[in-house]
């Protein structure tokens, strides 16, 4: 089984502070003890935009993102048996749209 509580978490304590300094507001998360799947989560928000990014450690994952100004729903993605290594690539791609597209407007 992927390791990708470990993997976000590593993303978090590298990249957090980073986006903090740009303004992006970074949240986590994880579930209390005792439950059958453990989780961690990031959340990013800046002006509008809103993204969470849930990993369990059973391999599967949970993204959700929304544009408050232009969204009536989240837009929601699952997906299980995700290597480790890819949940990176998916945490910077959230973050870079949350950062980018609310800078330019």
């Amino acid at each position: 089984m992927p390791d990708l509580l470990s993997s976000l978490k590593e993303w978090h304590e590298r990249k957090s502070p980073l986006l903090v300094e740009r303004g992006v507001k970074v949240g986590i998360f994880e579930s209390p003890e005792g439950r059958d799947k453990n989780s961690f989560g990031i959340s990013f928000e800046l002006g509008s935009r809103i993204s969470y990014l849930t990993a369990w450690d059973s391999g599967e994952i949970q993204i959700s993102s929304i544009d408050l100004d232009t969204d009536s729903a989240p837009k929601e993605e699952y997906r299980e048996n995700v290597p480790a290594g890819d949940l990176p690539v998916i945490a910077d791609r959230l973050a870079s749209w949350v950062f980018r597209i609310s800078r330019n407007s």
